[in-house]
């Protein structure tokens, strides 16, 4: 039986989604595993909370790689069956990250307790450097649930489930790395940005070589998640109101 383009398409275009889980998957052992492996270098102890947070995130990515591993075999029911243990994984995740920033930043270290990776920056506060996870978080969030609500279109569907994973998911490991390489230490904050335009470029690129045009969801989200990252970063955190807010926050 002759194989298709098509046929040639679609095998290619599943495997990428599970290319980015899986690439996900060991980008967040390798940002993490230092620290977990060596803990002499930890400004504080785990804390249930954070390990709880830590087991969630690392169940939705293996949760995600199996949906895609399941729709690359044609088990579209499985797949949509799992969906509800991704969608409750996903809510879980956001709760706990959120209520273990709000722990560690009342505890004056650094979110992760990884004094290596994400080190207060000089002259910095621990109320503009929760601005990070709190867009992850809220990039994560918003990104998921539009997928959720598309997902009886699975062109749009799986594009904002994988902008969600890239533009949520991947910016915490990528800090973790610059941080525990020295040399990557002067230049973590422009690393971080490269590697987020970066990782949200990823679709768009893969549309472009793919079906010849980049879909609309893969080049107008990606840019609006990228820009209201840098909005976030370079006006709502250095203002007075952001201060007031986290401050009452972390109370």
């Amino acid at each position: 039986m002759a194989v298709t383009a098509t046929d040639t398409k679609v095998r290619v275009d599943r495997w990428f989604y599970i290319g980015v889980a899986a690439t996900l998957i060991v980008l967040n052992a390798i940002g993490f595993s230092p620290s977990l492996l060596d803990s002499s270098g930890r400004a504080a102890p785990l804390t249930p909370l954070v390990v709880a947070h830590a087991i969630t995130g690392t169940a939705f990515l293996f949760i995600f790689l199996a949906q895609a591993a399941l729709v690359a075999t044609g088990r579209a029911n499985t797949h949509r069956r799992l969906g509800v243990a991704g969608a409750l994984s996903a809510l879980i995740f956001v709760v706990l990250g959120y209520l273990s920033m709000v722990e560690q930043a009342r505890r004056g270290f650094d979110l992760s307790g990884d004094i290596a990776a994400l080190p207060l920056p000089p002259g910095g506060t621990v109320t503009g450097f929760i601005m990070f996870p709190s867009i992850l978080f809220l990039t994560f969030a918003v990104l998921f649930t539009a997928a959720l609500l598309y997902r009886h279109r699975p062109q749009i569907h799986k594009r904002l489930m994988v902008l969600a994973l890239l533009g949520g998911l991947s910016s915490t490991p990528v800090a973790h790395i610059t941080g525990h390489w020295e040399v990557l230490n002067p230049y973590a904050p422009l690393i971080l940005e490269m590697s987020s335009a970066i990782f949200l470029s990823v679709p768009a690129i893969y549309d472009r070589f793919t079906i010849g045009r980049i879909h609309p969801v893969s080049l107008w989200v990606a840019l609006a998640a990228f820009l209201s990252r840098l909005v976030f970063s370079f006006l709502i955190a250095t203002s007075a109101a952001w201060d007031s807010f986290a401050t009452w926050l972390i109370q």
